[in-house]
């Protein structure tokens, strides 16, 4: 991934914020010349620096997993257009302000246990947010063991991770907050939550 260095965000903490915050990824193989992609909940393990996710036994990505030295991972943030209207500078152009964190690692398919401590993690960090929460535990046993048959869980070991986090930030500072003022009278949820980062940047600056 090209990432000008005004864009380049080095902060590990940041890093895992990001996916924990943005974990429903694309998952990207490459085998035999060709290209895939799917859509997978993550969970991160902070101290181990690895993902592990699940998907059904029929996916043909198990084949490219099992056949790979290496895989993608692309998690997306905070998106908007940009209007060069928007800008007090003169003679501007429109472009996209946005976030993206590119994972590459070493995938491998994990046993029934490990698959089940992986539910159990998911499912524990999703729930958390509930007053009331459902656990694993309020399987029945034979409706577990279907299950298990039906899905496979890999990890990913992390070799690398970039995040690219494109805020105006070669903009001067008139500008950016010209922008934010823009993008807090949207309607659009994506592009007020781009204001607060933007603002959030400025204020650290």
């Amino acid at each position: 991934m090209y990432i000008l260095e005004a864009y380049n965000c080095n902060d590990k903490s940041k890093h895992s914020n990001f996916i924990e915050d943005n974990n429903f990824a694309d998952l990207v193989t490459f085998r035999d010349g060709v290209l895939c992609s799917n859509k997978i909940p993550f969970f991160y393990d902070k101290e181990k620096n690895e993902l592990y996710g699940h998907f059904g036994r029929n996916n043909s990505q198990l084949v490219d997993i099992e056949n790979s030295n290496e895989v993608l991972v692309i998690f997306s943030g905070a998106h908007s257009y940009i209007s060069p209207q928007w800008y007090k500078s003169k003679n501007s152009v429109p472009t996209w302000n946005f976030q993206t964190l590119q994972v590459r690692g070493a995938a491998s398919i994990v046993d029934d246990n490990k698959l089940l401590e992986i539910l159990a993690k998911l499912t524990k960090f999703h729930e958390s947010k509930f007053d009331k929460q459902w656990t694993m535990g309020k399987l029945d046993s034979d409706r577990r063991e279907k299950m298990l048959k039906m899905i496979v869980g890999f990890k990913i070991k992390i070799t690398d991770i970039k995040f690219k986090e494109k805020m105006s930030q070669i903009r001067d500072v008139v500008d950016q907050k010209s922008i934010i003022k823009a993008l807090n009278n949207s309607n659009n949820s994506s592009a007020k939550k781009v204001a607060k980062i933007m603002t959030e940047n400025i204020e650290l600056d």
